[in-house]
């Protein structure tokens, strides 16, 4: 009989807490302030900030990074499941338009694959700040077309002597997309993020600010959106009377050179394409420096460009030291993949990540105003 009432409080009890956490929606706008995870671990005064296909993006006590939502508590998964972003779909005419025999004529694996689909972010990252005003002479503020509207870039001014020029666009690592001083201010030697070199060549520059960088619009979408940015700034630069529209190159450093590969795998309007330091697989990326969801293989798969090579039409040339700091292990990788003969990979014996910078901007700048690649 006592076993019996024991159950019979138990039963109330669990019917009681069942209909209060009926009663309390879970409020996903507020801090929570204790979450258990199935997985046992206690997480204290847990904010989710996005929410991808798979994965919630939170912070919490003592850190911040990506939580499954098979991991969350039921209540709050489903609150979670309910803000989840729809996969992407396409649109009957989309689907009718998109040939079923692969690529058209001229048209790259990599756009191929990339019709029809929409990156879906985990938050919306954007800079605020307007770019710096560059010196007179030196470089000048101008605003290029871009996919999303007006976006700001750099460009050398016209040398007024009656001929067109070589140019590059150069891509600066970081995650900013933004435009900054560093593009004339003296840099180190062992690190000239600015690759002023090219200037001092004669050739002309252009430093494109990207979506979500300054105040751009868009947001940051990290080797997607930016593709179509670098192409629209291409597009602007051979315009310029002063600029020769067949001798256009591209160049990039770091996360600036893994952009100009997956730009080099989308078009073949330059003339040769440069990336120092680049990564092949985004994979390599932990989920916090990035706003895209890592779990999502046609995410990751749209950025890695060592999956594109073959999308390649003009000569395309990756350089990295291999000296710690370095992403020498990514570019063996992307080497050992290789097949395009347009690719060469280059070992610089001795070299790190930054101190590669200024001497092959030298080197490269060089062989332009020969008028090789």
């Amino acid at each position: 009989m006592k076993i019996l009432r024991l159950c019979f409080i138990a039963g109330l009890i669990g019917t009681a807490l069942a209909a209060q956490e009926r009663a309390v929606p879970v409020n996903l706008n507020d801090p929570l302030p204790t979450v258990v995870l199935t997985d046992g671990r206690i997480l204290h005064d847990v904010k989710i900030i996005g929410f991808g296909g798979s994965t919630v993006t939170a912070k919490w006590t003592g850190g911040q990074g990506t939580i499954a939502y098979a991991a969350l508590p039921d209540a709050i998964r489903k609150a979670a499941e309910a803000r989840r972003p729809a996969p992407p779909q396409l649109s009957a005419a989309e689907a009718a338009g998109i040939a079923k025999t692969g690529p058209a004529a001229g048209e790259s694996a990599l756009v191929f694959s990339r019709r029809g689909f929409s990156t879906h972010l985990l938050r919306r990252e954007t800079t605020g700040e307007a770019p710096d005003q560059p010196p007179p002479g030196v470089l000048n503020l101008v605003s290029y077309p871009g996919p999303l509207g007006p976006m700001a870039a750099y460009v050398s001014p016209s040398p007024d002597d009656g001929r067109r020029h070589p140019a590059i666009i150069w891509l600066i690592g970081g995650s900013s997309n933004s435009i900054s001083s560093t593009a004339w201010e003296p840099q180190p030697p062992d690190n000239d993020q600015s690759a002023s070199g090219f200037r001092a060549a004669g050739i002309v520059m252009m430093y494109p600010s990207l979506r979500g960088g300054n105040r751009n619009p868009g947001c940051r979408e990290r080797f997607y959106g930016e593709v179509d940015d670098v192409i629209a700034a291409a597009r602007f630069l051979a315009r310029l009377s002063y600029v020769d529209p067949k001798r256009i190159y591209l160049g990039g450093h770091s996360t600036g050179g893994t952009l100009a590969l997956l730009v080099a795998e989308s078009t073949d309007q330059f003339r040769a394409v440069y990336a120092l330091g680049a990564v092949g697989d985004m994979r390599g990326y932990s989920q916090d420096a990035v706003p895209f969801d890592l779990s999502n293989r046609k995410e990751t798969q749209l950025r890695s460009p060592k999956l594109w090579f073959d999308s390649i039409h003009v000569p395309t040339f990756v350089f990295e030291g291999t000296e710690a700091p370095a992403n020498i292990a990514s570019l063996r990788d992307m080497a050992a993949t290789n097949r395009n003969p347009l690719v060469q990979f280059n070992e610089i014996p001795g070299g790190t990540h930054f101190t590669i910078i200024a001497p092959l901007v030298r080197d490269i700048a060089g062989r332009i105003q020969q008028g090789g690649e």
